[in-house]
């Protein structure tokens, strides 16, 4: 069965793409979570336009999102903690701190975003983590960690 996907389906295709699916997942999955519907003529003539408007806008919030990402990549961030005699610190900086410093900073407002980071960084001095913004853009923000006081 044809069907014109009306969301990004993993393992199917992205939005607005015309598959050919079995029928059985198009009427007990995709069309009743409005994934998709039937290609019909009449759909393929009325998607045409839509995936145009879509494009355009997806072009648009990438371009953001490149400008935003190259800013970032030329910006630190510096996290003080306390930390004993030997520079040990007493705690570790984690996704969520980066995250919230990048909003606080005003580096992203509304977007997306995701912190690449194994575990929370417990080491003194500079770091650098990946930072997703979707639609293939990842950029590099150098973290500093400093000791207190």
């Amino acid at each position: 069965m044809k069907v014109i996907l009306l969301e990004d389906v993993q393992g199917v295709g992205h939005k607005y793409e015309i598959k050919e699916v079995k029928g059985g997942y198009a009427r007990n999955f995709l069309f009743p979570k409005k994934l998709a519907k039937i290609a019909t003529t009449e759909a393929l003539r009325k998607i045409e336009s839509q995936k145009a408007s879509w494009q355009a806008k997806e072009d648009h919030i990438k371009k953001e999102l490149e400008a935003i990402a190259k800013n970032m990549e030329n910006r630190s961030l510096i996290f003080f903690l306390k930390a004993d005699d030997k520079g040990h610190p007493y705690g570790s900086v984690t996704k969520e701190m980066i995250l919230s410093a990048i909003r606080d900073n005003n580096y992203v407002t509304k977007e997306r975003v995701e912190i690449k980071l194994e575990h929370p960084l417990k080491e003194l001095g500079e770091h650098q983590v990946e930072v997703d913004f979707k639609k293939d853009i990842k950029t590099i923000l150098k973290i500093e960690i400093k000791p207190e006081g």
